[in-house]
């Protein structure tokens, strides 16, 4: 590698961006899309750092001194503060990228686009079809497919997936030495290195993922709708919750897929048949997806636990 990327995996990727970069074939939009914790925020940060960098990314100029404390002047960056991007913060950007640069490029990096509701993404694609002098569009984004075709279309595009967990065990062994929970730490991760980090230097957060994963076998082994339906008033007023909720129901279920299909049955058969674990599992990602799309969160949760009732 050409660059500190500082990031696991990615590898192809990570090499044909060094490539478009040594050959000075810069795109004026990059998509950048892959699941949340997989590092893509980061990558996307360290390209508008070596963009910017009159110096290769040295990390020890003005620049990148004035890039890693988030003042540089020709670096806007709209990061994700968990609520949506406002179509009046996307005219202030439109109006920011129509100032004259300082440096022989200028950055706009957005954390996530898909936050932007349809009309400030319409909005943005014009900026994006006919930017301001030399401007360099880095978008990021975990959910793909509520991003307009259009801004896709106009964008040059990675993508970056989960990393296998034998070159997750192997890397985070290597730069944290060994760990009693690392088994459970990588399979709680599913490929994605920074939820796997946090897991290790939080244990406290470990013990969270813990303790919602064994509240949810409690819940499919009892029909208490009353205590399910206490348990989702909780989730509707944490963010942080729900998505421990939705990862952790996920991998409980895929443990239940793996022990029917290598080992004959899974503990729970009584009740759940393997057709039964599918449709939660497709029930599930349906309630995720609807969330997302900004449906009432306790309806839908409510809904779902409808379904684990037996």
């Amino acid at each position: 590698m050409l660059y500190k990327w500082e990031t696991i995996g990615h590898k192809r990727q990570l090499e044909q961006l060094e490539k478009e970069i040594s050959e000075n074939n810069i795109s004026h939009a990059y998509l950048f899309s892959g699941p949340k914790d997989v590092g893509v925020f980061r990558i996307a940060r360290i390209f508008a750092n070596i963009l910017l960098c009159p110096n290769n990314y040295c990390t020890n100029c003005q620049d990148c001194k004035l890039i890693q404390n988030g003042s540089h002047q020709d670096l806007i960056v709209i990061g994700d503060n968990g609520e949506t991007i406002k179509i009046d913060q996307v005219r202030d950007l439109i109006n920011k990228t129509n100032l004259t640069s300082h440096a022989p490029s200028r950055v706009v990096l957005i954390e996530n686009i898909e936050r932007m509701p349809i009309e400030a993404q319409n909005s943005f694609l014009k900026t994006l079809e006919e930017p301001a002098g030399n401007t360099i569009f880095i978008l990021t984004a975990t959910k793909i497919n509520q991003v307009l075709s259009t801004i896709k279309s106009r964008t040059r595009r990675y993508s970056f997936f989960n990393v296998d967990d034998s070159t997750l065990r192997k890397i985070l062994t290597k730069e944290y030495g060994e760990n009693a929970d690392m088994s459970e730490i990588i399979q709680i991760a599913q490929g994605r290195p920074g939820l796997a980090i946090n897991l290790i230097k939080n244990p406290a957060v470990l013990t969270e993922q813990r303790n919602i994963y064994n509240q949810i076998e409690f819940f499919l082994k009892k029909n208490d709708l009353s205590r399910k339906f206490t348990f989702v008033e909780a989730l509707d007023k944490d963010q942080n919750q729900l998505e421990l909720f939705f990862d952790a129901f996920s991998r409980y279920l895929r443990k239940l897929l793996y022990e029917y299909l290598y080992k004959g049955d899974h503990p729970l058969q009584s009740m759940f048949s393997l057709r039964n674990v599918v449709d939660l599992f497709e029930s599930l990602e349906k309630t995720r997806y609807l969330i997302d799309r900004n449906t009432n969160k306790r309806l839908a949760l409510e809904n779902f636990f409808l379904q684990t009732e037996k």
